[in-house]
C-alpha cells in the first residue's frame, strides 16, 4: 500500500526529496544563510581590556550576583545576510545590598570620573544613569549604563558597559 502511494503521490515525493537536500545542504554548509565573518572586531582584545575596569566600580560589600564579559560574536538582528556584522563588547555586573540609591550613585559617578568616563545626563533618568568614553581607535563611544530595579526587597543594580567591534559592526538593529 505505501509503495503504491509511493508512486501516485508525486507531491510526497517532491517534499521528500526537498527535505533531504535541504538537510544535506545544513550539514554540509551549502547553501547557508550566515555569511563568513569579516575581520577582527577586538585586535589584541584591547577593547575587552579598555572596558573591565568599569566592573571595579562595584562598591565594596555587595553582593555580586553576576559578572562577566563577553567577546563580539558574529550576528544578525534581523537574519538578513546584508545585516550580518560584529556586536559589542561587553562587560557587565548585577549586585545588591550596598546602602541608598544615592550612596551607590555617588560612588560609581566617582569611579566613572576617575576612569574617564563623561556622564551623559540626556541618556539619564531617575532609575538609569548613562556614561561615554572614546576608546583608543574607536570610531563611536563605549557607553557604559547603570541600572536599578526596586521590584525586590532590596534593590538589584545591573552595570553594563560595551564598547562597539573594531570592525564590521552589525546593522539593522
Amino acid at each position: 500500500m505505501i509503495s503504491a502511494m509511493w508512486g501516485e503521490n508525486h507531491a510526497a515525493r517532491g517534499a521528500l526529496a526537498g527535505a533531504v537536500l535541504a538537510a544535506l545542504m545544513t550539514l554540509t554548509g551549502c547553501g547557508s544563510s550566515t555569511p563568513k565573518p569579516v575581520g577582527d572586531p577586538d585586535p589584541g582584545h584591547r577593547l575587552l581590556k579598555a572596558i573591565r575596569p568599569v566592573l571595579s566600580d562595584v562598591p565594596k560589600g555587595a553582593h555580586v550576583t553576576n559578572k562577566s564579559s563577553d567577546e563580539p560574536r558574529w550576528d544578525s538582528c534581523d537574519g538578513m545576510k546584508s545585516t550580518y556584522g560584529w556586536n559589542e563588547v561587553t562587560a557587565d555586573a548585577q549586585f545588591t545590598g550596598v546602602g541608598s540609591q544615592a550612596q551607590v550613585l555617588a560612588h560609581v559617578r566617582s569611579r566613572m570620573r576617575a576612569l574617564g568616563w563623561t556622564y551623559d545626563a540626556s541618556l539619564s533618568d531617575g532609575d538609569s544613569w548613562s556614561w561615554e568614553k572614546l576608546l583608543p581607535g574607536s570610531k563611536r563611544a563605549a557607553r557604559t549604563d547603570l541600572d536599578v530595579s526596586h521590584d525586590s526587597r532590596a534593590p538589584r543594580w545591573n552595570l553594563v558597559v560595551q564598547a562597539p567591534p573594531a570592525t564590521h559592526e552589525v546593522s539593522g538593529c
